[in-house]
């Protein structure tokens, strides 16, 4: 049977070389960075389908995923669960997200609900993964199907395609020098977790570029975001952003009071005009990246496509 290396480990690596193990194919996993090195680590990994086009794949496979996720919040030892997360939106911008939810899944939001300054938004149930469970469950996964996971930088494919390897590129921004992809780009996401005092309500307001703003309550934290900055490398946290962030987000949740800082962190999501998920063509190299904000959000539904395109390689009935 022809065998296949995925590269990468972050989320969509792992979701990916986890379902394509469990459908019979022999896998591995080379990785540049251990899954709690990559950018996945820092996530708030909270279902929502954020800076990902286009607009109508990305919700297909946010939608697919969500069903995935629902199965994974009944298991204890995954680090999901389903929260309710309020969506603060206004008239005139993409709500599509929310229209192949399930029906009890979402709904408009109280006025009471809402932070003050704001007159609409969604009160959703979604998933969220803890990804200090949730990373290391979908690793012990892929090694219980026999998958191996080596870290070791990859700086070309073709030895692998010579070898008879079918690649699945998962490396994210790493496309960008791996495969020559220049449309792929950094968008630097920055958190603050701080300490858990009392109940917050987990809230995103994500409607203009330059003022993002997260509160994803967790179970060992509070996750404050965030930063959209785009080409931006700098992956440490600076002071001036978490003084922002933390600004940003007693406004739209005056139960934060003065959080105590336990840790601020910087990620990159890797972004591209639109997600490629997709066989190249010529060459039996199936990409997955440029997912940007959702990586977490759509990882199951694009591992599916993943899969769809490697059965098509091997010519296996579906």
């Amino acid at each position: 049977m022809q065998p296949i290396t995925v590269l990468g480990a972050g989320i969509s690596g792992l979701a990916t070389a986890v379902r394509l193990i469990e459908s019979g194919f022999p896998v591995r996993i080379l990785t540049k960075e251990p899954p709690e090195q990559t950018v996945s680590a820092v996530a708030a990994a909270i279902w929502f389908p954020y800076e990902a086009e286009p607009v109508d794949k990305a919700n297909r496979w946010s939608a697919e995923s969500y069903h995935e996720f629902i199965k994974l919040a009944g298991l204890p030892e995954t680090g999901v669960r389903m929260v309710d997360f309020l969506v603060l939106t206004r008239p005139g911008l993409d709500n599509s997200w929310k229209d192949e939810l399930p029906a009890d899944a979402v709904r408009e939001a109280r006025p009471e609900e809402l932070p003050a300054g704001y007159e609409m938004g969604y009160m959703a149930r979604v998933p969220l993964a803890e990804t200090q469970t949730y990373l290391p469950y979908l690793l012990e996964r892929f090694r219980k199907g026999s998958g191996e996971i080596t870290v070791r930088e990859v700086t070309a494919v073709e030895p692998l395609l010579e070898e008879g390897h079918i690649v699945v590129n998962c490396t994210g921004l790493g496309a960008r020098q791996l495969f020559g992809d220049e449309s792929v780009y950094p968008i630097r996401g920055q958190v603050v977790k701080v300490k858990k005092t009392g109940p917050v309500q987990s809230m995103v307001d994500s409607m203009d570029k330059g003022r993002l703003g997260y509160i994803i309550e967790r179970s060992d934290c509070i996750v404050l975001g965030g930063t959209d900055y785009g080409h931006d490398y700098n992956r440490q946290p600076t002071e001036e952003d978490t003084q922002t962030i933390l600004a940003r987000c007693r406004q739209l949740e005056r139960r934060l009071g003065e959080p105590v800082i336990l840790q601020a962190l910087a990620g990159l999501r890797p972004k591209r005009p639109a997600i490629r998920c997709e066989k190249e063509e010529g060459r039996n190299v199936v990409h997955n990246y440029g997912h940007g904000g959702a990586g977490f959000t759509v990882s199951w539904g694009c591992a599916d496509e993943v899969r769809a395109a490697i059965l098509r390689i091997v010519r296996w009935p579906a």
